[in-house]
């Protein structure tokens, strides 16, 4: 039980002194509250309180006050819950409307992003139906804000590969959950073109988007076509460089979005835009990356800073713990920064970001970003270095990703 709520302190373990690290088996920090965002104390003392005693192996389950709203103009689900975006999706299945705040309302607890539903007949019978669904009370609204903008689903890809993803996978676990409707994307797919045809959003995970001298990509070799059923064939094939990079190009410039995670980043370099790889080093001349004797970041929690006044992280907090692993971090051109051409999203701050596990040569990470948006023609690309959907544990970071799956009007 203490491990799921107390920090995991790695020690500083390598081959010999002044040598590389030994890599841990698995995670070196994994502190559960911490990836999904909880707020606790740890009380030594006794105490007492009007308690109820919950049964051994019951699960608690929640439920929202749902009173009298004859005279209210609406309802507030607040974006900071996870579970608003899993309402907020029976409304619009439901051909609801929604609406999302883009402005702070005075006098409400709902944060910048929540999610306005008009009240109406309609509406009530949805609420009535999908009650068992909304465990937080919404805030009651008397005048519809002034500041918002409709919500509709978005037409959703995520990548995923012949013999499948795991990473992928846990996506299309955490979208089963929250009742997110998506479409699993191949690499064939993606070369025929033609995306923003079907597609508003496309997800990509760690080990889809080859690295630019031709490294971290899937790399495992694909059987020959006619060796497997013809209703799998479709799922051979990997991201290129010559055929699925120009398409991904094109899919932004038509205004469609895309959701880079993990090494999936290596997108932003493919298309040239201004970030480079933030942990590089001249030795005789040469860009190298940082020796793993001065920098190593295994699997473990770090705290990140959050602009959370950008749309793409509505609902998060100043400040968030991420799961790192060796996770991409990158430098931004000042000219970029200035144009707005890239918006910073996820940084470290100037103090050490460890919160959970091992952390080596973590100065390294001061001021760096290791979030972003760009835009590229008519869509944008968000980029997460870190594993914000890791093993659907990270509760705490999802809402980086749900953010980016719906279109605004």
């Amino acid at each position: 039980m203490i491990d799921l709520f107390e920090p995991q302190d790695h020690p500083n373990d390598f081959q010999y002194p002044g040598g590389p690290p030994v890599p841990p088996y698995d995670a070196a920090g994994w502190t559960l509250a911490y990836q999904m965002g909880v707020k606790f104390d740890r009380i030594m003392d006794g105490f007492d309180g009007p308690f109820v005693k919950n049964p051994v192996g019951q699960i608690i389950d929640l439920q929202a006050t749902l009173t009298d709203i004859s005279k209210a103009k609406g309802y507030l689900f607040d974006a900071s819950s996870n579970n608003s975006f899993k309402v907020i999706n029976a409304f619009l299945k439901n051909n609801i409307d929604v609406f999302r705040i883009t402005k702070e309302i005075i006098g409400y607890k709902s944060s910048l992003g929540s999610f306005f539903v008009p009240v109406n007949s309609k509406t009530k019978s949805v609420i009535t139906a999908n009650a068992a669904l909304i465990k937080q009370t919404p805030e009651i609204v008397n005048v519809p804000p002034a500041s918002m903008q409709k919500v509709s689903p978005a037409r959703i890809a995520l990548w995923d590969t012949y013999g499948g993803s795991m990473p992928s996978g846990w996506i299309r676990w955490i979208m089963e959950q929250f009742d997110f409707p998506i479409k699993l994307i191949y690499a064939n797919e993606i070369d025929t073109g033609n995306l923003k045809a079907n597609y508003d959003v496309i997800v990509f995970v760690g080990g889809s988007i080859p690295g630019v001298s031709g490294g971290s990509g899937r790399s495992q070799s694909m059987p020959v076509a006619d060796s497997i059923p013809v209703e799998y064939r479709h799922t051979l094939g990997r991201i290129s460089v010559d055929k699925s990079i120009p398409q991904l190009s094109k899919f932004l410039q038509d205004g469609g979005n895309i959701v880079t995670i993990g090494t999936a980043t290596n997108l932003a370099y493919h298309l040239k835009l201004p970030v480079s790889d933030a942990f590089t080093e001249i030795v005789n001349g040469e860009e190298k990356p940082l020796p793993k004797e001065k920098y190593y970041v295994p699997g473990s929690i770090l705290k990140v800073n959050i602009d959370n006044k950008n749309m793409a992280t509505w609902g998060m907090g100043n400040t968030a713990d991420v799961y790192f692993d060796e996770s991409p971090v990158f430098d931004i051109s000042p000219s970029a920064l200035s144009s707005r051409e890239i918006v910073p999203l996820l940084w470290f701050g100037k103090e050490k970001p460890l919160r959970s596990g091992w952390a080596w040569g973590q100065t390294y990470l001061q001021d760096k970003v290791t979030g972003f948006m760009a835009q590229v023609g008519k869509g944008k690309l968000f980029a997460y270095g870190p594993e914000i959907t890791f093993r659907a544990q990270s509760h705490g970071t999802f809402k980086l990703l749900f953010n980016q799956l719906y279109c605004l009007k």
